[in-house]
């Protein structure tokens, strides 16, 4: 494993979500998975079990990953065993990501997202009643 220290003076970020990672020194592993069901209905009752992952296919789908053909012997040479950083700011990491201060021997990330809208045709809806008072 490596060994080194990272200093970090300051990292921020407004928004860290949906399976993603911040991570400051060396690790040999991330994975990260999210998997969203995004849902626009117009109705006046929503049940959650109405939606299941299970019943769409994307979320079925094994992970593709590419193979690398090419023989890869990656040499790292740390002479010095410091990673100092100054000031990071980050708007947001969303939908596994990944920020990384040191070394990260292997990273899987993946991310499904499925947008569903059920809304009526302009002439299904029905006519607003009008409530304005008339004399």
């Amino acid at each position: 494993m490596f060994s080194r220290i990272s200093k970090v003076k300051s990292l921020s970020s407004k928004t860290l979500i949906l399976s993603s990672t911040m991570q400051i020194g060396d690790c040999s592993y991330i994975d990260g998975n999210s998997q969203a069901l995004a849902i626009q209905k117009k109705s006046d009752n929503f049940q959650p079990q109405e939606f299941q992952f299970s019943d769409f296919s994307i979320f079925k789908r094994p992970l593709y990953i590419p193979r690398i053909d090419e023989p890869f012997l990656p040499q790292f040479s740390n002479p010095n065993p410091f990673i100092r950083v100054g000031n990071v700011r980050i708007i947001g990491i969303s939908s596994s990501s990944v920020v990384s201060v040191g070394n990260v021997g292997h990273i899987r990330m993946e991310s499904r997202v499925h947008h569903l809208r059920q809304l009526p045709r302009k002439d299904e809806e029905k006519p607003t009643e009008d409530t304005t008072n008339q004399a």
